[in-house]
């Protein structure tokens, strides 16, 4: 890649942190929460809000809403933004997918807007949306012994029609619909999110961009070519950023501070992992493929997992680099955030060596 442009991983990192809304300036919480904060139990988008000192009215009446969105998981986006939401999220005839995942979707999202009036449970919900669409879009669920539209397809449909996402009773879900908002007509919402990709995040690839987006690379090659782009290195990785956006990555200031974010933060969730966390076995303790950790992060870099154990009130760490009093200190006082986003006056917090881990 001749040419290329060379940037320290450092400044990099100082970007990502700046525009993730983890220093003391929340400028960039918009386009944060554009792209959508994933939730997941317990208090998952509430943590990543509360980590970048940012407000925590989620609930069906705004500011802040839940809503099935990228990749069919559940994100937190401002209310008076669903439209384009819904828009950047939704399958288009150009897709691998076709017209004929359009018409599945289009299908599912009608019966939705009928069946959810108010609140309602997923369950209820599936089971009278199954009533309402035609019968090639029902299939056989092994795990519920039953027929009803594919998981997928239902969560696609709800962000199409616009449908919140809450919890019940039981820890079951409850569905709900969005109230009236301000209306947008969005055009080019994939480029406009795209755009946004680019600013929150700073220099990726094609393949990255389509994987969190949950689609083929193929369904952004258009909105990829239509942005001007230069290629940039970081730490040997190869990677493309906007022109327009070259100044400020070269300008972002160091990372500082440190923060405990929950296993699914954008901060995790928007990168080249090998990047982010360059050390392969450190990589599989921070991504597991179930019953994923916390990240603990310190100056931009991830330098530990956590846990909480809520019956204990206690946050376990466990440090990959060599313990030092000073990143204790500030993760004590980090992993109270936790206590706040759980209304309790405090949490206890233990240490546990990597090392020792692995010895």
């Amino acid at each position: 890649m001749a040419g290329a442009l060379v940037v320290d991983r450092k400044r990099w990192l100082g970007h990502r942190w700046h525009r993730h809304g983890l220093s003391s300036s929340n400028a960039h919480l918009d386009d944060l929460l554009l792209l959508g904060i994933q939730d997941g139990r317990p208090d998952g988008a509430r943590r990543s809000l509360r980590a970048r000192s940012a407000p925590e009215a989620i609930g069906p009446g705004g500011p802040l809403v839940v809503m099935w969105s990228v990749r069919g998981a559940p994100h937190v986006h401002r209310l008076d933004r669903l439209d384009f939401v819904s828009a950047a999220n939704t399958p288009l005839s150009t897709d691998i997918g076709g017209a004929e995942q359009v018409f599945a979707v289009d299908a599912v999202a009608a019966a939705l807007r009928a069946v959810v009036t108010g609140p309602i449970t997923k369950s209820e919900a599936s089971t009278r949306v199954t009533e309402r669409v035609p019968a090639q879009l029902v299939t056989w669920c092994e795990r519920c012994q039953a027929r009803h539209v594919p998981d997928g397809l239902f969560r696609t449909a709800g962000c199409r029609a616009q449908i919140l996402v809450g919890s019940a009773e039981r820890r079951g879900t409850l569905l709900s619909p969005a109230p009236a908002h301000p209306r947008e007509h969005p055009r080019q919402a994939r480029a406009t999110l795209l755009d946004t990709f680019f600013r929150v995040n700073g220099p990726t690839t094609r393949a990255l961009f389509a994987e969190w987006l949950g689609v083929e690379p193929v369904d952004v090659d258009t909105v990829w070519k239509a942005v001007d782009l230069v290629p940039v290195t970081v730490d040997g990785l190869r990677y493309s950023l906007p022109a327009a956006l070259v100044d400020d990555l070269l300008e972002a200031a160091p990372p500082t501070g440190t923060v405990l974010v929950p296993p699914h933060d954008p901060y995790l969730r928007h990168t080249d992992r090998v990047l982010l966390v360059p050390d392969q076995t450190h990589r599989k303790q921070v991504w597991r493929p179930v019953s994923a950790p916390g990240a603990v992060l310190d100056a931009g870099e991830v330098v530990g997992i956590w846990r909480y154990r809520r019956g204990e009130n206690l946050v376990t760490v466990t440090e990959f680099g060599t313990p030092t009093a000073g990143l204790r200190g500030r993760v004590e006082g980090a992993a109270q955030v936790l206590a706040e986003v759980s209304d309790l006056p405090a949490v206890d917090v233990a240490f546990a060596d990597y090392r020792a881990d692995k010895a």
